[in-house]
């Protein structure tokens, strides 16, 4: 859907604002060489992955009920913050918000379909059988607890006196070096007009939310910390007014709790994205793109090894099998 920025709103004259909401409608990506953050993201996992799925495009993105839920619940929080921020608070109570939500799970859930292309869509983790519909039904009913939690703490959140919704899925395209682009959507950006700062959101879905483990990981980090670096160079706005953050929703929560905060739907994590940080992701981005991209722009052709002593691991093991299948067919 293009959103057009509601020129009948007068309190939302920032021209800056206008110009970050538009973003994904005004650029159009040229046939430069595209790095992502998932495409980075996935080589530091394993470089093997990268190459069947980014550069040979042999194996599908395997579809399962976490992408079909993940999906679905960004783009109801998405559609309920566009009415919310962008029509009226009553109009955005007034939505059959858990409506939404089920058509948004059968639209992705007909999308998986077709990007798995015979291959059945997986349930819930560890077992990893086929998506059935009592588990489909339980995801949906989880979802329905999320946004139960988020209507009723929205000010918390999102507060609509204070704070002003100026991108959903904010196009990032920079360059990172000659004929590279690097490209990102930003799921949420908020300004903050009271004190001129903007914050990068990322929604993420989660069972019962980070553990410090997560928290930890630079690999998820370098998610926000790339959005906060090509966002600052796109719109010409300091680093130093930029926050980032995780926006995490939690299927599932304690019944019988010890503390009233573990029964909260949402978690919210910002990591650390000073100069140390990302001077530290930024060498990193820079050491992958020298590994996989030549002089010429283009994706070097050569073979690609996974991580493990053993050629294998549990990221790329078991797409295997389906690379040589394709091959074979």
């Amino acid at each position: 859907m293009k959103r057009i920025y509601p020129e009948d709103k007068s309190k939302k004259k920032n021209p800056l604002i206008k110009e970050v909401w538009e973003s994904k409608i005004k650029q159009s990506p040229s046939k430069n060489t595209h790095i992502s953050y998932s495409s980075f993201s996935t080589y530091q996992k394993c470089p093997k992955l990268w190459d069947l799925q980014y550069r040979q495009k042999v194996v599908p993105f395997i579809q399962s009920v976490y992408t079909i839920f993940g999906t679905a619940m960004h783009e109801t929080i998405q559609e309920w913050l566009e009415v919310l921020y962008y029509d009226k608070v009553k109009t955005a109570n007034e939505m059959d918000i858990n409506k939404l939500l089920e058509d948004n799970m059968t639209k992705a859930f007909k999308t998986a379909l077709a990007v798995n292309k015979g291959i059945p869509i997986e349930g819930e983790y560890p077992a990893k059988k086929p998506l059935d519909q009592t588990t489909f039904i339980r995801f949906f009913n989880e979802g329905k607890d999320i946004l139960t939690f988020l209507r009723k703490n929205r000010k918390a959140y999102f507060p609509s006196k204070t704070t002003q919704l100026a991108g959903i899925e904010t196009l990032l395209y920079q360059d990172i070096r000659p004929g590279v682009k690097f490209k990102g959507l930003v799921d949420l950006v908020l300004y903050h007009p009271n004190s001129e700062r903007w914050t990068i959101v990322d929604i993420k879905t989660s069972t019962r939310g980070w553990n410090e483990n997560s928290k930890k990981n630079p690999n998820l980090k370098a998610q926000v910390v790339l959005y906060k670096e090509y966002f600052a160079k796109q719109f010409n706005i300091s680093k130093d007014a930029i926050d980032v953050k995780f926006f995490i929703v939690k299927r599932q929560v304690p019944r019988n709790a010890e503390f009233a905060k573990m029964q909260r739907r949402v978690q919210e994590f910002s990591p650390p994205s000073g100069p140390r940080i990302t001077k530290s992701t930024l060498t990193e981005l820079d050491k992958f793109l020298s590994e996989v991209v030549g002089p010429d722009g283009k994706l070097i052709d050569k073979e690609y090894k996974c991580n493990s002593a053993f050629g294998k691991c549990n990221h790329c093991e078991p797409f295997l099998v389906l690379e040589m299948i394709e091959k074979v067919t």
